[in-house]
């Protein structure tokens, strides 16, 4: 469990970055600020989702 959790968080942090340099580079850094809590927000959703596809994988 503490492996998926893990996994989760470094998803989560990979995405938000990610995201977050691509709306860098196509809006700029006043942008990108302001669109934080909308980057954070998808990559908790996408996260999420592969978090809870592994658990229903390792139960099985």
């Amino acid at each position: 469990m503490r492996t998926l959790y893990l996994k989760f968080v470094v998803t989560h942090f990979v995405l938000s970055a990610i995201m977050f340099c691509v709306w860098y580079l196509v809006a700029g850094i006043e942008n990108a600020r302001e669109m934080t809590f909308v980057i954070s927000t998808l990559a908790s959703c996408i996260a999420a989702k592969n978090l809870m596809e592994d658990t229903l994988k390792e139960k099985s």
